[in-house]
């Protein structure tokens, strides 16, 4: 086997470049690290971390431009995007330059068609210099804009508990109680809970008390979370409980489920279902149940001490049997949003995707790109200050890992 040689002075960039576009074409995120391996297979030498960074950075541009030349054409994109899809919004933050009709990039947002009575914005996006408390507060108010334009408009934020977003939610109103309100992400919360105390037992019962609608249930797992250790147990205390449990949400978190949607309400519609699969399951298999606890359910506000109407919406059992005691069809009590007409107006847009660039209108203002921003990150590889956790390993490793050391 012939020995490796180490950096050919005659290997440079652009005939390493002009190697890696097919592979650059089929993955734009293709990995440095696979860049140096792939030159040592082909050409027998090993190139340095930064060769290899200026190669694959010169392939990515000649095949899909330089931030530069993107930027440019940002303008005309969004335009025809526009064009294309009526409803499409777009928003642009620039800032001025001292050359009439050419401003430079700072923030644009964008977000397709609101659906289903003007309550759902499919898919919002914000294209910024860095994630911070400002670039955090603009998106916060183009979502508030777009998605909350009436001051009877109700919302639920669902994240990570990122600092920056936390900070931004108190500077616009939209998302405040009554409003709105801010939840926490019950894996994220799952996820830092097991990066601190790296139990997959104390992860599961964390996950199980944040999951669980009843609140006697939630206290005793609570309660079991203790006795395994204190510490973990005062961690979860700290957090506000309105924020990661749904024992105590009030309501505003819904779980729905969105695979294979279009063909879903149409066979619902063909069946002359009244109501979407997902309620109408909970909803049958409630009628049918019969507990032998007591609960307080009051109809006039929808509530049920269980927990469980609050949850989804969906009358429990308890107020079912409530229902059906004072002659009360229990099913008017699920919400309009579940109903099959809802679904299909949720579900019967459709997104136009673009031509090519040729086919793109002109439009009446130059943009380029901010140098500030280059010079900030600089040259080389991006270091991320995001600490990787265990999120970024799959569960069932973890958990075979975790049984491994308890034989």
């Amino acid at each position: 086997m012939n020995e490796i040689s180490v950096e050919h002075g005659n290997l440079g960039k652009s005939m390493i470049a002009t190697h890696l576009l097919g592979m650059v074409r089929q993955d734009p995120a293709y990995d440095i690290k696979f860049v140096q391996q792939n030159v040592k297979d082909r050409f027998g030498f090993e190139i340095s971390y930064h060769k290899a960074w200026q190669s694959l950075k010169a392939a990515r541009e000649q095949v899909y431009g330089t931030w530069e030349s993107s930027v440019k054409k940002l303008p005309r994109f969004m335009a025809f995007l526009q064009k294309l899809n009526p409803g499409t919004v777009v928003e642009w933050l620039n800032l001025d330059t001292d050359r009439p009709g050419v401003q430079m990039l700072h923030y644009v947002f964008w977000a397709f068609r609101p659906y289903a009575n003007q309550q759902v914005l499919p898919l919002a996006f914000a294209l910024v210099d860095e994630e911070s408390l400002a670039s955090w507060r603009w998106f916060l108010q183009m979502l508030a804009k777009h998605l909350l334009p009436n001051d009877d408009d109700r919302v639920c934020l669902i994240s990570d508990r990122h600092s920056g977003l936390i900070s931004a939610i108190n500077y616009v109103p939209a998302f405040k109680f009554p409003r709105g309100v801010h939840r926490f992400c019950l894996r994220h919360v799952c996820s830092n809970f097991n990066k601190k105390f790296n139990n997959i037992r104390l992860k599961d019962l964390c996950w199980r008390a944040g999951a669980e609608v009843n609140a006697r249930k939630f206290e005793r797992i609570m309660t079991e979370i203790r006795e395994l250790n204190e510490e973990a147990y005062n961690w979860l205390e700290m957090i506000d409980k309105t924020q990661w449990t749904l024992s105590h949400d009030s309501g505003w978190r819904t779980v729905r489920y969105f695979l294979e949607r279009t063909t879903r309400c149409h066979r619902m519609l063909n069946a002359n279902q009244e109501w979407a699969d997902f309620a109408f399951r909970i909803f049958e298999a409630r009628q049918a149940e019969a507990g032998s606890h007591t609960y307080v359910v009051k109809l006039k506000h929808k509530t049920c001490s269980c927990g469980k109407w609050g949850t989804h919406g969906i009358p429990c059992s308890h107020a079912i049997q409530v229902s059906r005691h004072f002659g009360v069809n229990a099913s008017n009590f699920i919400p309009q949003y579940y109903s099959i007409r809802a679904y299909r107006k949720t579900y019967q847009g459709r997104f136009e995707p673009l031509y090519g660039e040729e086919y793109w209108d002109p439009v009446d203002i130059e943009l380029v790109h901010n140098p500030a921003v280059r010079v900030r990150r600089g040259p080389g590889r991006y270091v991320s200050t995001r600490i990787p956790n265990e999120m970024d390993r799959p569960q069932a490793r973890a958990r075979q890992q975790y049984q491994s050391r308890q034989v």
